[in-house]
């Protein structure tokens, strides 16, 4: 039988190889629903996988897990290295809130290095997580871990090797000893904060040391407890044992930073520039995601070196500099500074129903992405495969929502709900995450601009959208405005003042825009970057249906008291502007028209005001410069965007629009297709989602194609099942595409690719 399908995969190869490539359309077809429903932990959402209930969950198999899918016949498995890491978080400000006025022993290198010395992570990877991770020794995940620097990032380079004897030692060098026999260390002499006469061995035990281990994760769980027992028993210490849920412990560590431990975890983006937000002091928690590094006594940045390292890793001008500047970085994170304690990387299994055909298993994120959600179907019910009568794909999360605001929500499940109707500028090949992919923009060109005021060159990103892009309405899905330019300079400008915004970074560094037409916009920075082109790349916001909602119109008067020559500039004594209105001057009543007679910039540090006009044309004092402007007037926080109802503010541009909502465990997110997605029309047999340019000036064409590469990628996998353990290490889920021969990449899934080869798709309109 081997040799048979190997012969026809030959012939079928032949006639792949030398068949001409047609330009030829593919009819539109619906796609499926989609329901998410909000489990209260891992747990709950494999009971509810097991039981059907669901077809896959949001959410890494534990090895006991793994072990069950294994054992039921209607699961099968893909396996990827993930994209996140967990952490022994370290709060390393100088007091803590539970102690005010005493120095906080982990504000301590020594301190810091004894307890990293303590933590045995081979035994966390292969004891707790049964293998199911890859240890890492700087904080940066498994799949880009070659950024990071060898001099301490290696296990063999590593410089707090698990030993508690050297921790111990560490901590009697360090001053933190048991003088007075009680068998609970104590304060170093002269430890600030501690009653007693200088000098004089009267300072008391150390204070309890808060640890916050979040329960409902197992191995979290069970490493934060490992920790804390050998804290205890073996280093002397008065350990706190906080056990709580992410709500319960979000308050204390990343709202009042009233913590000493956490058992932190995060996902990240496919490049080291996380690194940035997580460690550098401008990002201190809550104006931004760093809850650990913290300020001295002077209340200034602990680490002033670290900082100008990370700065380098996002502001990097080139490639090599962006290596350099990561390996800068990772060896203060590491070696100087003990700053945190990494762990592991997880070597993710997800599980998921026989029913479901055609995912993508995106490399380090696994099967909930977009394109997972266009291309996989059903094949249980009596429905044609990609009919719009079909039932909905059901994925599970392992916890509520915290919160469904697209400028503020920030954990990984509240995004099992906001991905599916948001879409952004650039997207990413599944596969090979280098490489970037056009989106709602077409095309992209990144260049420099000059910046007189200060004398340097900057960046400067021209983006030129799809003219097949609509905005959705949720609940009735309909198609209400085309997503334009206005779109993405409303999105910008509106929050750019909103410095605790989530997604705030993808307007801080923007100097000024110039929306060319209703599809082009030049976005210019206030820095360089080779970053800076995915910066104002998503969520975008629907300026006609929220402008209305979220700002007001509002008047400022600017008398002209001197002379303005052009290329001055002004501040205008008035809020931030998200768009213009109108500009009059008086008192002749000429209009003013932006980029002709001023422009409107930034004002970025430390104000992040967009209110500064530069002045392209001569004024006369004693004239009067009349601005009409809209500017936030609504506060943005809230459960949803300004505590409106999210059927005022679930605008979609992605593939699907909500049409039932409802809160909290137990709850769930129904939704429909969103009938007029640019890549509604996936033909099955695309395998490897490359993306092919077609030369020419900018704002290029270009397309998908089912070619040669699918052909191979799928022969590649040929052969292999999903539902065999272990799992063949060449299995690959999106090449199994046929619902005749499940679980299994063979030959009808080579000719499904057949029927379809050549076709091309995703071609943005002329």
């Amino acid at each position: 039988m081997k040799k048979i399908a190997f012969v026809i995969m030959a012939v079928l190869m032949t006639v792949l190889l030398f068949s001409p490539t047609p330009v030829k359309s593919y009819p539109p077809r619906h796609c499926k629903g989609l329901d998410v429903y909000f489990y209260a932990s891992d747990s709950t959402a494999f009971a509810a996988l097991l039981a059907g209930e669901i077809d896959f969950m949001q959410w890494s198999l534990t090895y006991e897990q793994y072990l069950d899918a294994c054992a039921t016949p209607d699961l099968q498995l893909a396996g990827f290295a993930e994209n996140g890491m967990m952490e022994f978080d370290i709060n390393n400000n100088y007091t803590i809130a539970q102690n005010p006025g005493i120095r906080n022993p982990f504000n301590d290198l020594e301190f810091r290095r004894a307890i990293a010395q303590a933590t045995d992570k081979d035994y966390i990877v292969n004891e707790i997580i049964k293998g199911f991770a890859e240890r890492l020794d700087c904080p940066i995940c498994a799949p880009q871990k070659s950024y990071g620097n060898e001099s301490c990032c290696l296990p063999e380079t590593y410089p707090y090797p698990y030993d508690t004897d050297a921790a111990n030692a560490r901590l009697d060098a360090a001053g933190f000893d048991d003088y007075d026999g009680d068998g609970v260390r104590n304060y170093p002499l002269d430890w600030d904060g501690v009653a007693g006469a200088i000098g004089v061995r009267d300072e008391p035990n150390l204070c309890d040391i808060d640890l916050c281990i979040r329960m409902m994760h197992a191995h979290r769980n069970a490493a934060g407890t490992r920790l804390g027992e050998t804290m205890r028993d073996v280093l002397h210490l008065p350990v706190n044992f906080h056990y709580g849920t992410s709500d319960d412990l979000f308050p204390q560590v990343m709202g009042a930073r009233d913590y000493h431990i956490y058992t932190g975890g995060w996902s990240f983006g496919r490049f080291p520039t996380y690194l940035f937000g997580l460690f550098h002091s401008d990002n201190w928690f809550p104006d931004g995601s760093n809850y650990v590094t913290g300020m001295n006594k002077s209340k200034l940045p602990n680490y002033p070196d670290l900082d100008a390292a990370l700065h380098d890793v996002y502001y990097a001008a080139s490639t090599g500099d962006f290596v350099a500047a990561v390996k800068r970085a990772s060896g203060k994170l590491v070696c100087d500074y003990c700053v945190n304690i990494a762990l592991w990387s997880y070597k993710s299994w997800w599980a998921y129903s026989k029913n479901l055909v055609g995912i993508v298993n995106m490399d380090g994120y696994g099967l909930e992405n977009t394109y997972t959600f266009l291309n996989a179907y059903k094949v249980d019910d009596a429905a044609t495969p990609h009919d719009e009568s079909q039932d909905p794909i059901r994925m599970g999360t392992v916890h509520a929502p915290k919160d469904l605001n697209i400028l503020y929500s920030t954990w990984y499940y509240d995004y099992a709900v906001l991905d599916r109707f948001s879409a952004s500028l650039l997207s990413v090949n599944p596969y090979a995450l280098s490489i970037d992919q056009p989106w709602l923009a077409q095309d992209w060109e990144v260049s420099t601009w000059y910046d007189p005021q200060d004398d340097e060159e900057k960046t400067k990103v021209t983006y030129w959208i799809r003219k097949d892009v609509w905005w959705h309405a949720p609940v009735t899905g309909e198609a209400v405005q085309q997503f334009t330019a206005d779109d993405v300079a409303f999105s910008i400008w509106y929050i750019y003042p909103h410095t605790d915004a989530w997604n705030w970074p993808m307007a801080r560094d923007v100097h000024h825009t110039n929306v060319i037409d209703d599809f082009t916009i030049e976005v210019y920075f206030d820095s360089a970057s080779i970053f800076h082109v995915y910066a104002p790349t998503g969520p975008m916001l629907n300026k006609h249906a929220l402008e209305p909602l979220l700002t007001e119109e509002v008047m400022c008067e600017l008398p002209i008291i001197e002379p303005i020559n052009p290329s001055d500039k002004t501040i205008l004594p008035c809020d931030s502007i998200v768009q213009i209105i109108n500009v009059t001057k008086y008192p002749e009543d000429i209009q003013l028209i932006e980029g002709v007679d001023y422009e409107v910039f930034g004002t970025g540090v430390p104000d992040y005001t967009h209110n500064e006009i530069h002045w392209l044309r001569p004024l006369t004092a004693g004239e009067t410069v009349v601005f009409w402007y809209t500017t936030p007037d609504v506060d943005p926080h809230g459960y949803y965007l300004g505590n409106l109802p999210w059927q005022q503010t679930f605008y979609s541009t992605g593939p699907y629009y909500v049409i039932s909502m409802l809160e909290g465990v137990g709850g769930y997110a129904i939704m429909n297709c969103n009938p007029t997605f640019f890549l509604e029309t996936p033909p099955l047999g695309e395998i490897d989602w490359m993306w092919y340019w077609v030369p020419g000036p900018h704002p290029r064409s270009g397309y998908y194609q089912i070619n040669l590469y699918d052909a191979v990628t799928l022969l590649k996998a040929y052969g292999t099942r999903g539902d065999t353990c272990p799992v063949p290490p060449n299995w690959m889920p999106g090449a199994d595409i046929d619902a005749n021969d499940l679980c299994h990449v063979g030959l009808y899934d080579a000719v499904m690719l057949l029927k379809v080869y050549g076709t091309k798709f995703g071609i943005p309109p002329a």
